[in-house]
């Protein structure tokens, strides 16, 4: 074709996977494009919370956090059961602390340690620490290209679009409960006006804005071309090597030569119906955080040069309790109820029955499992008055913002009394009101000893440290009560293309397909869906991507 243009790498997708293999390879020498389906750039990574998952990472020593390959092995060990797989999870833990080490010496790319706990901590081997989050980026920085950062979620932000960081959600919840809380909360809002007024949007980036922010200043500078609004069409084959993409891009199609390679990273398919029904339990459509235009575009060109898709995981999804309202435009808007909420003390979870039937401070990847392992379609989290307004639940805001507004659109169900709340959900009154009763006398004794909530460790620190004696555990009452509808969904797919430890795409016959590399959710889980911490997506995504592009130069 006469328009041909020729790169030594093509990556396919603009996530934290697609851009770290471009500026990996650009660093390495390589010329490199990264076209993008989508008009921004960012995919399900400028959804999300954006923390990676690392073991044995360089900011655990110097917080006196030990870890070790062995230890964090041991733990994947146990979690995985039949699923381990040496060579891949050996390839993510050596090279994951590597990537990090490179991408912060060569990068803007900044992480936190947030301390955190794996999600869970009585296997041997689990740890805290390993859980790393992407630090704030100043979006000032990005000049024009601020504008080609995908959005986060909206009903994640206060105020219309401001966005709020994990070490936001303390001194926010707060505010009018201590003074340095409303200090630093005023600060912040007051950084947003500013914002608007000058640059008619936030540029405080924070959680994936944060790190698509800094991953695309970064591939700027690294001279990587990127195309947003690009299709790709097909992969393209010489003889038996992929060395190519033909693209579509304003309307005129291009074929894109890749001397070292082509990087599949399109994000999944959570924006397809027919693959999420053939793959997920419970796929009803919409259901998914993902954007819509992550159809599978990589899995299905994957396949059809000659990959297969890993179908046999302990589970397909990153899972989600998602609570829904429609938008002013009446699309449907869900919240995932991570753990704010629902691990907080005043609130409870149950079935249609009006049954408990989780511990409800269990990881979201855990809820997710239970639901599906019980059918349960649908769910109630019910809370009193107290715990609404000092908490909030789903879209409802804490206070001092209203929350009137949410009944009146039939998102919260409110009731003077359980059993008028029961008659409102459908739910048989003598059941919930019974388990209402039991549930306020173990909070009252500050033991659960139907689910434990708040009795391990991980549940109680997902609770409110203000509240005592027990950070989760708090009777549901006095009245008002209000409920909220919850389903379960998914953050994204996690099921994809077969690959090795260097991230190749490997045949029926379990060889790799010269040139084609598969990385993010494009790939199979490395943990085939066992869940071992906050980043267990991103934090593989990443170092598969910084071992697809090393290995790409090395071609």
């Amino acid at each position: 074709m006469d328009n041909d243009a020729i790169f030594d790498l093509v990556v396919v997708g603009s996530g934290a996977a697609g851009l770290t293999a471009a500026i990996v390879a650009a660093s390495h020498g390589l010329s490199v494009l990264v076209i993008e389906k989508g008009e921004k750039f960012g995919g399900t990574t400028a959804r999300s919370g954006a923390v990676a998952w690392i073991p044995n990472n360089p900011h655990m020593a110097p917080a006196g956090l030990p870890d070790s390959l062995e230890q964090a092995d041991s733990y994947l060990r146990d979690l995985m059961g039949n699923y381990y797989d040496g060579a891949k999870i050996g390839a993510f833990l050596r090279h994951g602390p590597d990537m990090i080490r490179m991408m912060e010496a060569n990068s803007a790319v900044r992480f936190d340690n947030w301390h955190s706990l794996d999600y869970e901590p009585s296997r041997p081997g689990a740890a805290r620490g390993r859980s790393i989050g992407a630090a704030e980026f100043d979006g000032r920085r990005l000049g024009k290209d601020l504008a080609m950062v995908s959005p986060g979620l909206p009903n994640l932000t206060i105020l219309g679009g401001m966005q709020v960081g994990y070490a936001d959600v303390a001194h926010f919840g707060s505010a009018f409960r201590s003074r340095a809380a409303f200090s630093y909360t005023a600060r912040k809002i007051g950084r947003y006006v500013r914002d608007l007024l000058v640059h008619r949007r936030p540029t405080r980036l924070v959680g994936g804005n944060a790190l698509i922010g800094a991953l695309l200043f970064t591939a700027r500078e690294k001279a990587v071309t990127l195309w947003p609004s690009t299709s790709m069409i097909r992969l393209h084959l010489d003889e038996e090597r992929v060395s190519g993409v033909l693209v579509q891009r304003d309307g005129v199609e291009q074929l894109c030569h890749a001397r070292h390679g082509v990087v599949l990273a399109t994000g999944g398919y959570g924006g397809n119906d027919a693959m999420r029904r053939t793959f997920l339990p419970f796929a009803d459509a919409g259901r998914s955080l993902q954007p819509d235009i992550n159809a599978g575009d990589g899995i299905q060109a994957g396949e059809q040069a000659g990959g297969h898709v890993v179908a046999d995981n302990i589970a397909n999804g990153i899972w989600a309790a998602l609570s829904t309202m429609p938008d002013r435009h009446g699309r449907p808007l869900h919240h995932p109820h991570i753990f704010r909420d629902r691990a907080f003390p005043g609130f409870m979870l149950v079935d249609q029955d009006g049954h408990r039937f989780v511990n409800e401070g269990v990881s979201y990847q855990e809820l997710g499992n239970v639901m599906i392992r019980r059918g349960t379609r649908s769910a109630w989290l019910i809370c009193c008055h107290s715990a609404l307004r000092n908490y909030g639940m789903g879209h409802v805001k804490p206070a001092p913002l209203p929350y009137k507004a949410y009944i009146r659109s039939g998102y919260l169900k409110a009731a003077t009394t359980i059993p008028a709340l029961a008659e409102k959900l459908g739910i048989p009154l003598s059941a919930l009101d019974a388990t209402v009763q039991r549930f306020n006398d173990f909070a009252r004794n500050g033991v659960d000893p139907d689910f434990g909530k708040g009795q391990d460790t991980y549940t109680a620190e997902q609770g409110d440290p203000q509240h005592r004696p027990d950070p989760t555990l708090g009777p549901v009452a006095p009245g008002p009560f209000y409920a909220v509808e919850i389903k379960p969904g998914e953050f994204c797919t996690i099921n994809g293309l077969d690959t090795d430890a260097s991230a190749r795409v490997l045949d029926g016959e379990g060889e790799p397909i010269a040139g084609l590399y598969a990385i993010g959710i494009d790939s199979n889980s490395v943990f085939r869906g066992a869940y071992p911490g906050g980043g267990a997506s991103i934090g593989p995504a990443m170092t598969f991507a910084y071992i697809a592009a090393i290995h790409a130069a090395s071609c």
